[in-house]
């Protein structure tokens, strides 16, 4: 392998966050064509960002060195593309031999290079690669040349698109901070804009002509091919749905990190279109004013931003309708969006201190009919708190916080410490809101100091019925918060730590941090500390019996009693496997019921790793499900006969 090629990958900084996967497609097999209808023996190496989604595709060249030499040149490519070079933390491969190699070649460096046989991200990649040769080109829709554009407003609309992209607006707003866009006049369907990145998937802008219909689609009552929606978003080249890949190499277009390509297109029953040049025109004002605006201006919920693009100046005028006007509680919910379950809380906090206020002047029974009588079927929203000290009024912008959505919450929580820099929850609600782990674990951190220092003797007197009193909740809530934030940040040995020690303030574990522990102890091959919770809080739910399958497996391999563990796993959740061999990882719901396909997506979340890293074990399981299937379809029929010949009786 060139020495200089990996003293300069390893010259990089490493970003402890970054996860690369790398393999290599073999391009006869991919398109599904005999090897000698191709010009070659054809293979890419494909090296993919999961916290980015961007991808990286070359050539296998034979003279150009061996696949660990590839690998790395891929790298450099890769990490030349972003605006700080920087290298991943962690490169999965799904080749032994080369991820041995690698390990050697990198150890020590700070980047780890692990095996895993399926990797699920990267899977995808190689199947809308697929998708992409198998269409054909006369699958691709017309470039933007070709309805109508000219070179020079294509240019603009480039340069636009990397400006925007630039700004990271996505770091600051959400898809529940849905903007106006009053000037320029918009087309009909452009009106509206929210933007698109806070959840790290897909990253750009969506257009709604009105307002109900986002609202419709955030709720789950509409189909986005029945709305006419106009969808703004990057993607890799390789995954684009135009010809206009080979305008912009035409015309030498920037494309921002190399792999973050503009997309505009209109969603509709009729299916996919290209924009017109009018609209295109108008994208363009619009990403160039919103790229250039403050977060002091967005704050003020309407902004006026000057934008020449042609030789002409207009006047972009942007507004936040929630900044503005904000929602009640009603209509959040209205909009699908579910009230903050510690907003609540304020609820048994007035229901104690009544308690505590009145407990000793009056028997059980009145006690209980008072409570009812004041209490019962009152909101949490409409309870009007003191706001006479500035902690008060911290507390009552955090309860204001905890029941609005997006940027205001943001704003709330910030004005709650500038009331009271002390107030935890909402330092808490702010670390949630920030991008990057790193910043994240900092901002926990310092919460859940904040929250030790306020709790004082309590930390000792109270340990082992946390959660049980509400003093102490903020302190496991910065907890849970900075243990998921370390998880993110690649330090999974303190992420257990900090598991390990809010199970033993609260063993009841009311947060649920057993379905956090597990796959960290499992990720960090600590297979009898995790076997050791799973019999501690046994359970029948699907993540419990996956993992129990899959820790019987690391202990004795292929077995009869890994056999039956899989089979009570399958018992529990049937959707897991299904889910675990789909292309696309599966949305998150915000609630389950046990045995849904719900559950299976969350347990895919939280497991789908230590699966794919464990050697032989997601095979078998498919093979075993099959088996499963089969037999549970015989057993079906054969009830099924068996009542019929009853009823003929």
């Amino acid at each position: 392998m060139d020495g200089n090629e990996i003293a300069e990958y390893l010259s990089l900084p490493v970003n402890r966050e970054e996860v690369w996967q790398y393999g290599i497609v073999d391009m006869a097999e991919l398109m599904g064509v005999p090897q000698q209808e191709l010009p070659e023996e054809m293979a890419v190496v494909l090296l993919l960002s999961v916290s980015s989604g961007f991808v990286h595709a070359q050539p296998v060249v034979a003279d150009e060195g061996d696949p660990a030499q590839q690998c790395v040149k891929a790298m450099l490519a890769l990490a030349g593309e972003y605006t700080d070079p920087t290298r991943a933390g962690r490169i999965d491969c799904n080749d032994q031999q080369l991820a041995d190699e690698l390990r050697r070649q990198f150890e020590g460096s700070g980047t780890d290079v692990q095996y895993r046989a399926t990797m699920r991200e990267w899977n995808a990649a190689v199947s809308d690669m697929g998708d992409y040769f198998s269409s054909g080109a006369d699958a691709l829709l017309p470039s933007l040349r070709d309805v109508g554009c000219t070179d020079q407003q294509i240019v603009e609309f480039a340069e636009a698109s990397a400006e925007f992209y630039r700004r990271r607006f996505w770091e600051v707003l959400d898809d529940t901070d849905l903007i106006e866009i009053e000037t320029p006049k918009p087309p009909s369907n452009l009106r509206y804009a929210v933007v698109l990145g806070a959840g790290a998937q897909s990253y750009g802008l969506g257009f709604y002509g009105q307002s109900k219909d986002h609202y419709s689609l955030t709720a789950q009552q509409a189909d986005p091919w029945e709305l006419n929606l106009f969808s703004f978003t990057y993607d890799s080249p390789l995954e684009a749905t135009s010809t206009d890949v080979e305008l912009w190499e035409e015309l030498g277009l920037p494309l921002e990190t190399g792999e973050a390509f503009p997309e505009a297109n209109v969603i509709s029953s009729d299916g996919l279109r290209r924009p017109t040049p009018k609209e295109i025109g108008f994208l363009t004002f619009v990403l160039k004013g919103l790229a250039q605006t403050t977060e002091e201006e967005l704050d003020t919920g309407r902004w006026t931003k000057p934008i020449q693009v042609s030789g002409k100046q207009k006047k972009c005028v942007f507004t936040i309708p929630n900044l503005l006007d904000p929602p009640d509680r009603a209509e959040w919910v209205k909009r699908g969006k579910m009230p903050d379950s510690r907003g609540h809380e304020i609820h048994f906090k007035r229901v104690q201190e009544f308690i505590d206020a009145h407990g000793e002047d009056m028997s059980l029974e009145e006690l209980n009919e008072a409570i009812n009588a004041q209490f019962t079927g009152v909101a949490a929203d409409d309870y009007e708190l003191p706001r006479n000290t500035p902690a008060e009024r911290a507390e009552a912008l955090c309860q204001d916080a905890l029941g609005s959505f997006g940027r205001r919450r943001v704003l709330l929580a910030r004005e709650a410490l500038a009331e009271d820099p002390d107030h935890v929850e909402a330092r808490i609600l702010l670390a949630e809101s920030t991008h990057g782990a790193g910043q994240r674990v900092e901002l926990f951190r310092d919460a859940q100091k904040i929250a030790a220092a306020a709790l004082g003797d309590d930390m000792k007197e109270l340990a082992g019925e946390f959660w049980g009193h509400h003093e102490t909740r903020p302190y496991m809530r910065a907890c849970e918060g900075l243990a998921m934030s370390l998880a993110e940040a690649g330090q999974l040995n303190d992420a257990i730590e900090q598991c390990r020690e809010m199970l033993r303030l609260n063993p009841n574990d009311n947060q649920g941090i057993r379905y956090r522990i597990v796959p960290l102890f499992l990720e960090q091959n600590r297979d009898e500390e995790a076997a050791a919770v799973l019999e501690e809080y046994a359970e029948p739910t699907a993540i419990w019996r996956y993992s129990q399958a899959l820790v019987e497996f690391r202990r004795n391999g292929k077995s009869a009693a890994v056999r039956r563990a899989l089979r009570a796993a399958f018992e529990a959740n049937r959707h897991v496997p299904e889910l675990l061999q789909a292309d696309e990882p599966p949305p998150m719901p915000e609630t389950y019921a046990l045995g849904s396909p719900e559950e299976a997506a969350m347990c895919v979340d939280e497991l789908v790793s230590v699966l794919e890293e464990t050697d032989g074990f997601l095979e078998w399981m498919f093979k075993e499900f099959s088996s499963w299937e089969r037999d549970r379809t015989k057993r079906r029929r054969s009830k099924s006969q068996k009542k019929k010949r009853k009823k003929k009786r």
